[in-house]
């Protein structure tokens, strides 16, 4: 089943009359509102939306209310549209899945059923009973998946942004900007528009990026464990652990993106090891859009030992259990993991 992307989308919401059902989702959250607001724009006649426009919060959603809301007809528009936020498509009760599949099955022509899930992502290739709703929708309606952009993808955005508002930014500052402030799209672009209105005019640098945007908690997670496995990092690993806890960072969050760093330096180094690329891995693994993970691992790996990396997967397994057991204070937990690790890479 071929399902949209926010360009094809947003195509469509020009172009075409609108279908009695979307379902929009994905992880680039930014471009997903982006399609809801054209969609509404499009679907809600302004002055009427206490008439022709009904919004459900998806969690504990009454879909017989929304089954009553569905059939009833639009006034002084040509439409009554139906938004339905954040349900939880993978969960439905059979019920709920039976009133939703009628809905489909027989849907009013003047209604438009939207589904928008932003608070999480959905992954039909796992679940049957959710890729079965959603070539059900995809026959009488859209199904699009809003996914993160590629880094040329952004670096194009990015570029015609500041273009437009009379700076200029060069393809390697890009680069440094998506490292430092991740990829998801509504970060950058608040980013970006913090160095324009810095900057006023002209090239933003290099020096503009470190001084005036936030690094991501993957950028500064990428620096620690650089530092843990570096030459000399144990006082530059612990600043970072610090500065991380004093931004309010969750202990566990910084565990979970830690983790996730070794395992793609561990996966590098097995392939590495085996003679592989880096286009072998994401083959491998579902790495999406987010392919720099690889290519960075990969241009590390080599520095580093199988028996340190397999070391320090294990000390952070170890202190994820004692987390979700209640075993300490969490910070100290995540402040001991970093000890350990430490200790490892001295041992040699």
């Amino acid at each position: 089943m071929p399902y949209y992307d926010d360009q094809a989308l947003l195509k469509s919401i020009r172009e075409e009359d609108p279908v009695p059902v979307y379902l929009i989702y994905g992880r680039e959250t930014y471009y997903s509102s982006v399609c809801l607001q054209r969609l509404l724009a499009k679907l809600v006649k302004k002055g009427t939306e206490s008439f022709n426009f009904r919004k459900f919060d998806g969690t504990g959603v009454d879909m017989v209310a929304v089954r009553t809301e569905c059939e009833s007809l639009p006034l002084m528009a040509d439409y009554k549209c139906v938004l339905i936020q954040n349900p939880n498509l993978e969960k439905l009760s059979a019920a709920d899945l039976e009133i939703l599949t009628e809905i489909m099955d027989d849907p009013n022509p003047t209604t438009v059923l939207i589904l928008y899930v932003s608070a999480y992502d959905l992954n039909p290739k796992k679940n049957a009973r959710l890729r079965k709703l959603m070539e059900q929708i995809a026959r009488v309606g859209i199904v699009a998946d809003i996914q993160l952009k590629s880094q040329t993808e952004l670096i194009r955005l990015i570029r015609q942004k500041c273009q437009k508002a009379g700076c200029s930014i060069d393809q390697v500052t890009c680069s440094i900007l998506i490292d430092r402030c991740g990829t998801a799209m509504e970060t950058l672009v608040r980013e970006t528009d913090k160095l324009i209105a810095y900057r006023v005019q002209g090239e933003i640098t290099r020096a503009d990026v470190e001084l005036v945007t936030h690094k991501s908690l993957e950028a500064s997670i990428f620096d620690l464990s650089k530092a843990l496995l570096g030459s000399g990092g144990r006082t530059r690993a612990f600043q970072i652990l610090n500065d991380l806890f004093t931004q309010r960072e969750e202990p566990t969050r910084v565990l979970s993106v830690l983790s996730g760093a070794f395992i793609d330096l561990y996966r590098a180094k097995a392939a590495h090891n085996a003679g592989k690329t880096a286009n072998d891995l994401l083959s491998i693994y579902q790495y999406g859009k987010r392919q720099f993970l690889v290519n960075n691992a990969f241009r590390d790996v080599p520095r580093y030992s199988m028996r340190m990396l397999r070391g320090s997967l294990n000390v952070l397994m170890q202190t994820e259990l004692a987390m979700k057991s209640g075993r300490g204070d969490e910070r100290i937990l995540v402040e001991e993991a970093v000890a350990q690790i430490l200790a490892l890479k001295e041992e040699g």
